[in-house]
């Protein structure tokens, strides 16, 4: 009951005042009757000098002072109504007994709580807990035995006190229903923002790796990743149905493809090597060329090329609506119908738990020196001697700038890299430097996957790469050194010694 509530009842008399210690008494009966009552009586039988008595007795309890203490004052007489004559009696408690009149409980607050009334002495008459006070009263009154009028006028002050602490938990309740309002109020926002699901997802790094970044407005949640697995497998995302991101980047050929090439929608070819998705969170940019700048707006990249999955993301999100497994999926994890921003942060954060660590170099490091052969770690130490670590920086083996080695400058129509991208000459045939992690599992190699075999890559390398008028000055280096034949198998097994735990994920079924 709420603070409003109890002022109405108060109001409209629904509380059993007692009217000071006064009370009549049906002496047929037994009942109890307070003075209005008894007024009530009197009008109905025309006596207009009982209700002036009646009316006298209760100003002088209630307004004037209390007469001497003596033996308790009895008055009977008879009423003559519709129903009757009706006798009555009237008794006065003696002062020291009479109970100080109930105090006005203040109304709760959002600062304090109400405290419960002052436990009274125990009496037999008790009120149901989740009584109403008024209909408390009445059933302890009702439940009462029969009793001389001397026992019953002194008991029924006690037996309406007994209603007052469920009065007390009646008012402490809109303070309880107030404090839950915050919480309630917060999860109304929470399923007006991004999720409505978010059961935390702790992304485990494998030995050798840093902690992945996540982005403040992408948080990782388990129905998110989970989400981002299907629409990483599910075909249905390209044009035809047919092409998935998992078409170009399978896990069983290590997250990549081993072609040159990557062939897309209506069987059409690009003209570069799809690069892995191991390790790819940690990456500041995306593709060969960078024009990603982050892993989200890279997972719609390949929605839209139309060589790739030959899609619009208008028509994809189209789709996605009229699979109601997706739209159930979207509204649990974003709180929204099927976009394309959804897309992208659902594969997104898929694809950041896909890591490769915990090979045999990251063991060696960890102080397992039976990890690495006597090759592999000749093969280390000769990868920093030449300056290969200058890019290709540990422990991520990469340092994500741009170079130009040679690769495909000689072809009739080069492919101009990052200059595509800043516009920039100096960018000309300039490519990411990829991760060396897992290399060995992602042949074949470079932006256009002309080098089939990790001994021809190697060999490319050792050579400084491929003269052209935009070749990194950085090359000088490593071709001043002349790494022998011998050489270039001990880098050969350093890099297959990079190698790690591949997460082994199969397709899930789709909605």
């Amino acid at each position: 009951m709420n603070g409003h509530r109890t002022s109405q009842i108060r109001r409209s008399g629904l509380w059993k005042q007692s009217f000071g210690s006064r009370r009549f008494r049906d002496r047929k009966t037994g009942e109890a009757m307070t003075a209005m009552w008894a007024l009530k009586f009197a009008r109905n039988a025309g006596a207009a000098a009982f209700a002036v008595l009646g009316l006298s007795l209760m100003l002088s309890t209630n307004g004037c002072a209390p007469p001497p203490a003596e033996a308790p004052v009895e008055s009977t007489g008879a009423i003559a109504g519709d129903e009757g004559e009706t006798e009555w009696r009237l008794e006065s408690l003696p002062p020291e007994e009479e109970p100080a009149e109930p105090e006005e409980v203040a109304e709760p607050t959002d600062e304090t709580e109400t405290a419960p009334a002052e436990e009274q002495p125990a009496v037999e008459l008790t009120a149901p807990e989740n009584a109403e006070p008024a209909e408390a009263a009445e059933e302890a009154e009702a439940a009462a035995p029969e009793a001389s009028s001397e026992e019953a006028a002194m008991e029924q002050p006690e037996a309406e006190t007994a209603t007052e602490p469920a009065e007390s938990e009646e008012q402490a309740a809109p303070e309880a229903s107030e404090e839950q309002s915050p919480a309630e109020s917060a999860e109304a926002e929470t399923s007006e923002t991004e999720s409505a699901a978010e059961t935390p997802f702790e992304i485990k790094v494998p030995l050798g790796l840093p902690p992945v970044p996540i982005p403040e407005d992408n948080p990782m949640t388990a129905e998110k990743v989970e989400l981002g697995k299907l629409l990483y497998f599910d075909p249905r995302m390209s044009k035809d149905g047919t092409i998935s991101c998992a078409t170009c980047h399978d896990p069983k050929k290590g997250w990549a493809e081993h072609t040159p090439s990557s062939t897309g929608i209506g069987k059409q070819v690009g003209n570069r090597n799809s690069p892995t998705v191991l390790n790819s969170a940690y990456a500041p940019e995306l593709f060969w060329d960078g024009r990603a700048a982050s892993l989200e707006e890279q997972a719609v990249g390949p929605v839209a090329n139309p060589i790739e999955m030959g899609n619009t993301l208008e028509d994809m999100v189209k789709t996605l609506k009229g699979i109601p497994g997706y739209v159930e999926r979207f509204e649990k994890v974003f709180g929204t119908e099927p976009t394309a921003d959804g897309f992208a942060k659902a594969v997104a954060a898929f694809e950041r738990t896909i890591l490769a660590g915990n090979s045999p170099y990251d063991r060696y490091q960890a102080g397992d020196e039976s990890a690495m052969s006597e090759a592999a770690v000749r093969g280390m130490n000769l990868f920093e001697e030449v300056g290969c670590a200058d890019c290709h920086t540990p422990p991520l083996f990469s340092s994500y700038e741009y170079h130009n080695a040679g690769v495909g400058m000689d072809k009739e129509n080069p492919d101009i890299g990052r200059k595509e991208v800043t516009g920039d000459d100096a960018d000309t045939g300039a490519f990411r430097v990829p991760s060396l992690r897992n290399v060995a599992d992602t042949a074949p190699y470079f932006h256009d996957g002309s080098a089939a075999t990790l001994e021809d890559a190697v060999a490319l390398m050792a050579a400084g790469g491929k003269d052209n008028p935009h070749r990194s000055e950085m090359f000088d280096t490593v071709r001043e050194a002349k790494i022998t034949p011998e050489q270039q198998k001990d880098l050969v097994e350093f890099l297959k010694a990079l190698s790690g735990d591949i997460p082994a994920i199969e397709p899930p079924e789709l909605p």
